[in-house]
């Protein structure tokens, strides 16, 4: 697991700052921005705030999170000059606590790992991560993802969304997953139509490309699950999706 730079837990009701706790395992959620630049930036910002405000409010947590509210965490307890960092923000009823950590560098072969296994309230980004976190420390995350599936339908990687790619038509998973922030940018800027379809692990030799997408990986490309015997013959819609995801960034 990659080492946290900052991090610091606050009570809820008055933001006095309390001895850290991460979280994980409390009925509550999470969201992970990604920052870049030396002023810096937080991409998609505003997105992240939206969906992770609504989700609070599902979960009958009284707190709203705010992009200011994070620009001054950043200014006043990081000495960073230049960023391209992940920061995590969770939140359960009564704590609230942001870490801050490098984001890794990704090895160009890529490689994918399945494993059995649905999150739990899998469409919400919640804290019941246990488990995955127990599973992501036995694999090199700077080049390895472990993939979900269950029923022999592929659900979402352990931090990532997937997309599927065949004859230039893309799909997604028809449910059973948490849409990300950078799954839902990015299939707004294809000129292609992406459809929903429950992809079957014995299907994946149909694909020409496997892509991961999320605010800590940003666009990847896979290229092989051994396991499964699949091999990348592709990477055109790779190529088209990186230099979207690369315009966001530079901004």
């Amino acid at each position: 697991m990659e080492k946290i730079l900052l991090k610091k837990s606050f009570r809820v009701k008055d933001l006095k700052i309390i001895n850290f706790n991460s979280l994980w395992g409390y009925k509550g959620i999470f969201t992970t921005i990604r920052l870049v630049g030396k002023k810096p930036k937080l991409i998609l910002v505003e997105e992240h705030l939206k969906k992770f405000n609504r989700d609070t409010s599902r979960f009958g947590i009284n707190y709203k999170l705010s992009k200011q509210f994070l620009l001054n965490f950043i200014n006043n307890n990081s000495k960073i000059r230049n960023y391209d960092h992940l920061l995590r923000i969770a939140v359960s009823k009564n704590i609230l606590s942001i870490s801050l950590r490098k984001r890794n560098n990704l090895d160009k072969f890529f490689k994918a790992k399945v494993y059995r296994y649905q999150r739990i309230l899998p469409t919400f980004k919640n804290l019941q991560y246990k488990k995955i976190i127990s599973l992501q420390k036995k694999i090199n995350s700077k080049k390895e993802e472990i993939i979900f599936y269950s029923k022999n339908k592929i659900l979402e990687g352990s931090t990532t969304n997937i997309i599927f790619v065949r004859d230039n038509k893309l799909f997604i998973p028809k449910k059973s997953y948490y849409y990300g922030i950078t799954l839902e940018y990015l299939i707004k800027e294809l000129p292609y139509k992406v459809q929903k379809k429950d992809i079957n692990i014995k299907s994946l030799s149909e694909f020409t490309e496997l892509l991961l997408v999320g605010s800590g990986k940003g666009v990847v490309s896979i290229s092989s699950i051994q396991k499964l015997n699949w091999y990348r013959s592709s990477m055109k819609i790779y190529n088209f999706l990186s230099k979207k995801y690369h315009k966001l960034l530079v901004e």
